[in-house]
């Protein structure tokens, strides 16, 4: 029983790795009896297939969370913190994109990009633990959808 477990999810895994192919390679790809089909067209059509953006050239967003570090009233102080945290944020944690917004009167520094309230609270709960913030908190904004 498990032998055969084993199986159908080794082979379930391999057909996932072949779905995630460039769909031009594939149709390109040589048969049994040669090329099935050769496709002309430019580099740049081929490059765009499969990537994630909108008519209008903007990148789609969806109802989400991210993580606030900062937030400040709407004077230059506020501003230059809002950017001098960005940069600490870029700095000493990498991996996720970092945004400065500002919502009249307020101007926020928001971490990451997270499709759950969970994911939100296990970042924050870690960069918490770091003791380097005054105030942090999870906000429900519009995200960009990961690549």
């Amino acid at each position: 029983m498990k032998r055969i477990f084993l199986i159908i999810s080794i082979l379930f895994c391999a057909h996932i790795a072949v779905a995630q192919s460039n769909i031009v390679k594939e149709i390109e790809s040589s048969g049994l009896f040669g090329p099935k089909v050769k496709i002309n067209q430019p580099a740049k059509l081929t490059e765009l297939m499969g990537s994630m953006v909108t008519v209008d050239g903007k990148q789609p967003q969806v109802e989400g969370y991210r993580v606030m570090v900062y937030s400040g009233n709407n004077s230059r102080q506020a501003r230059d913190e809002a950017n001098r945290m960005a940069q600490f944020m870029r700095d000493n944690f990498p991996g996720a994109e970092v945004y400065v917004l500002f919502e009249s009167p307020i101007r926020t520094c928001l971490y990451g990009d997270y499709r759950t309230r969970e994911e939100a609270e296990a970042v924050m709960y870690k960069l918490k633990g770091t003791k380097k913030f005054k105030e942090i908190s999870v906000k429900k904004c519009l995200i960009n959808l990961p690549y």
